[in-house]
């Protein structure tokens, strides 16, 4: 499992050093983003393969929203920014 966190600048250097801790313990290792295969720890069903995918992804998502899958422009925006995150893994 991993998490992203954002943490208090006041509260890092505590934070960090239990962080230290639990590496020194083999409990937790540090994935350096860059190093990160995303691809090889994601889901089948959010990786984009293709412009193509995406188009056809955007377009299914178009016509649940034609068919009347979201109430109101609220839900709608909340459906895409759900959508923009579990399929594409972005904040939009």
């Amino acid at each position: 499992m991993q998490m992203n966190l954002e943490i208090d600048d006041t509260f890092f250097p505590h934070f960090k050093a239990m962080i230290d801790s639990f590496v020194k313990d083999n409990k937790v290792s540090v994935v350096e983003i860059d190093d990160f295969d995303y691809a090889k720890h994601s889901p089948e069903s959010v990786i984009v393969r293709s412009v193509e995918e995406v188009q056809r992804r955007v377009l299914e998502a178009e016509k649940r929203v034609a068919n009347g899958e979201y109430q109101t422009e609220e839900e709608y925006e909340k459906q895409m920014d759900r959508f923009f995150a579990e399929e594409f893994g972005v904040n939009r």
